[in-house]
């Protein structure tokens, strides 16, 4: 799967550039390289003064202290920066871009693994005949998630193509033909579903407090070793969450999708 390291650009692991990247596709656009200003300001809320603040610096703190190895505590670093935007459900509503898409995502995996894989990619006016799969789901991403105009946007976007990758390594490794696909089977939605909301809060953490990580680090490597570590624990934390979800019978409604993402901040803000 690829990554999105901030030393190392959107690539597939192997120095090469990412097969679902758009050719328009611009890496700059909602990078947060300020660390000095607040990310809920970014989003809209302005919080209510100096409390906020306090709060905000106290976890670029924490993040600047895991940066440089005087700490080890991730879950209270996470914990720390989900309690900064209000709580996790102050957390879940300012996902507003990662909630659109992902309301988008699931509608169209839903009725492409019922109704069929064509018939959705024909109602989204998406051709299919005769195109290679990566072409296929670049216009897919750009009809999920168009060109960005808010860093919001980017971060939902950015999350969408990394998820994205996964479904093309699925058609690819199974070496299908993308005309010959009838309908999405079950583990494809079970699996997609999740990958982008975990995507989606990783990369909404490094837009955040990516400038700590860069700053604070002694050297590329520990940087690129602790967004890893960051990755791996978001992925444990929404591995949970989706414990006991039918995501192929998942109502994919705006609010849904946002109780979703407030239970998956509220797991990662209590320290249990």
């Amino acid at each position: 799967m690829g990554t999105s390291s901030m030393y190392n650009g959107y690539s597939d692991g192997n120095g090469q550039r990412n097969p679902l990247l758009p050719d328009d596709f611009d890496d700059s656009v909602g990078n947060n390289n300020d660390g000095d200003k607040n990310p809920e300001n970014d989003q809209g809320n302005q919080g209510n003064g100096k409390p906020i603040d306090k709060k905000w610096e106290n976890t670029k703190r924490n993040f600047s202290k895991l940066a440089s190895g005087t700490s080890k505590n991730t879950r209270g670093a996470v914990s720390t920066y989900i309690k900064a935007y209000g709580g996790s459900k102050s957390a879940a509503k300012n996902a507003v871009s990662g909630i659109r898409t992902t309301v988008g995502l699931g509608n169209f995996l839903s009725n492409a693994s019922t109704q069929g894989f064509k018939e959705s990619l024909e109602n989204l006016k998406i051709e299919y005949k005769n195109r290679s799969t990566s072409e296929v789901l670049n216009d897919l991403i750009n009809y999920l998630a168009p060109n960005p105009i808010t860093k919001e946007d980017s971060i939902a976007r950015k999350a969408l193509i990394v998820t994205m990758e996964k479904l093309y390594e699925l058609i690819e490794n199974d070496n299908i033909n993308i005309e010959s696909i009838d309908k999405l089977d079950e583990g494809t939605v079970k699996q997609i579903i999740p990958l982008y909301v975990e995507s989606y809060i990783y990369e909404r953490l490094l837009n955040d407090l990516g400038s700590r990580i860069e700053a604070n680090s002694l050297n590329s490597a520990n940087a690129v070793k602790l967004e890893k570590e960051l990755k791996e624990y978001i992925n444990s934390k929404v591995e949970i969450t989706f414990l006991g979800i039918d995501m192929t019978n998942s109502e994919f409604s705006k609010k849904q999708v946002e109780s979703l993402y407030n239970q998956c901040y509220k797991v990662m803000e209590d320290l249990k």
